[in-house]
């Protein structure tokens, strides 16, 4: 029975020390500081950028041209929620000709934290539930056939 108490006591203490344990994750992309500091505006376009630093994390949706490499370095402690080491966001501006015309750097000091809401955007018209939805869809199959709403193979 001893050897079964020593086991169930092996595990407990590793599973405890295991809680303890601290974990460090990079995320995003992983800036080459000689690579970043080689872009030169002006100089560089969209191809030679592209070239040396690959495919942009995001890039911007509206006006100018600008894409983003982002990186950032987070720390979790057992079960504590993580929090941030360091970030690093390199902007590259592009001019209409698709030259580099700005480069800026942003780190963990520049950034903010954001607090998502949990509200539902209302939309026009009835909001049906859950058996509402289900029901509505009773007897609403269109005819078999080819593109028809026909059981499979007809």
């Amino acid at each position: 029975m001893s050897i079964f108490r020593n086991m169930a006591a092996t595990i407990i203490v590793g599973s405890l020390l295991s809680a303890c344990t601290t974990a460090v994750q990079t995320r995003g992309y992983v800036v080459d500081e000689e690579l970043a500091e080689a872009i030169s505006p002006g100089v560089d376009n969209r191809n030679s950028v592209q070239e040396m630093m690959g495919s942009p994390s995001i890039t911007s949706a509206f006006g100018e041209e600008i894409w983003y490499y982002i990186s950032r370095d987070t720390v979790t402690r057992g079960f504590i929620e993580e929090r941030p080491l360091s970030q690093l966001v390199i902007e590259v501006q592009f001019d209409d000709g698709g030259t580099v015309a700005d480069v800026r750097r942003y780190d963990l000091a520049d950034s903010q934290e954001i607090d998502p809401r949990n509200a539902i955007t209302p939309i026009r018209g009835k909001t049906l539930g859950f058996f509402e939805q289900l029901l509505r869809g009773i007897g609403r199959v269109g005819p078999a056939g080819p593109g028809g709403g026909g059981p499979p193979g007809t």
